[in-house]
């Protein structure tokens, strides 16, 4: 049996011993799955949009799987085995599901979003990210994490063989960017420079402006490759590549939801040749633009049919 299909059960179990209040109001929608897939990928188990109201709380344990909680209105707060913690607008809690988790709303109307997944490899991102912090952060500041949280969103309970690798690929890329975030800051016990973190603001607000590393670097009073050194130090990427990373994220985004050209595209998204372009969307997805945009449409098609 597909993890998938025991997954709500479980939780439906775990939430009847700790909670108080209906369980509709808490039960996230469910994906299907591909279980010959499932062995090696990132998948999500159940996800969705909730508002839970005040005096309500729901709370469970031993269930197989991680969350993400997206806190997206309202005020509610956390209580763990000897602790407790606000979740403001905006933050984003990332769980092991097997720890008591428990959620009470402080507003009278809390709006979360709930995405249940597992995989081999998050256990592995999860450790690494509780020996930095305790796992809650503010999206905020991950204006990319939250964009491809929408997109798993969007990609509906259909699953495919692309299906799959699409949501494999975004949530190790919001798993990749919250680890990397944190070594950022912890990087030799030191916080990244000053020009670094400004230098990445940059990338990830004016993506689509030309940038040279060379004028970056001696605005700076740096060296261009003391520049290269340092951001893949603390960003694990050179500054041309998280460039690009972040361009081609919007990119896909624009795919997603516009008509517009691949030219018009890689043009709005700060890269003028539009076979580099269109090498670099391949490189990172596996497919060209063309070929993403008519895949995402065909599924979103079958959701809704």
């Amino acid at each position: 049996m597909q993890i998938t299909e025991l997954f709500p059960s479980t939780l439906q179990i775990a939430l009847m011993e700790y909670s108080d209040g209906a369980l509709k109001d808490f039960m996230p929608d469910f994906y299907t799955s591909l279980p010959d897939l499932q062995e090696h990928l990132l998948y999500p188990c159940a996800g969705g949009t909730r508002q839970i109201h005040r005096p309500d709380s729901f709370a469970f344990q031993d269930v197989d799987g991680y969350l993400f909680l997206y806190a997206r209105k309202g005020q509610g707060v956390i209580h763990t085995e000897g602790d407790s913690l606000p979740l403001n607008e905006d933050s984003l809690l990332f769980w092991d599901c097997r720890d008591y988790l428990q959620l009470r709303p402080v507003t009278s109307e809390w709006t979360v979003y709930l995405l249940f997944f597992q995989g081999d490899a998050v256990s592995v991102y999860y450790e690494e990210i509780c020996k930095l912090r305790f796992p809650v952060f503010s999206l905020s500041e991950h204006a990319l994490i939250a964009d491809n949280l929408r997109r798993i969103t969007e990609l509906g309970m259909t699953t495919s063989p692309h299906h799959a690798f699409e949501e494999n690929r975004l949530l190790t890329d919001i798993l990749s960017d919250l680890l990397l975030d944190l070594h950022m800051g912890q990087s030799d016990g030191k916080a990244a420079p000053p020009y670094l973190i400004k230098i990445k603001s940059l990338f990830d607000k004016a993506y689509s402006e030309e940038h040279s590393i060379t004028e970056l670097a001696a605005g700076a009073g740096v060296s261009r490759y003391r520049l290269s050194r340092e951001f893949s130090e603390y960003f694990g990427q050179t500054p041309v590549r998280y460039l690009n990373s972040v361009r081609l994220s919007h990119a896909c985004t624009l795919l997603e939801t516009t008509n517009l050209h691949v030219h018009e595209i890689a043009s709005a998204v700060g890269i003028d040749s539009v076979t580099h372009f269109i090498n670099l969307f391949k490189a990172k997805t596996g497919m060209t633009p063309a070929t993403y945009r008519n895949s995402y449409h065909a599924f979103r098609d079958t959701e809704q049919s």
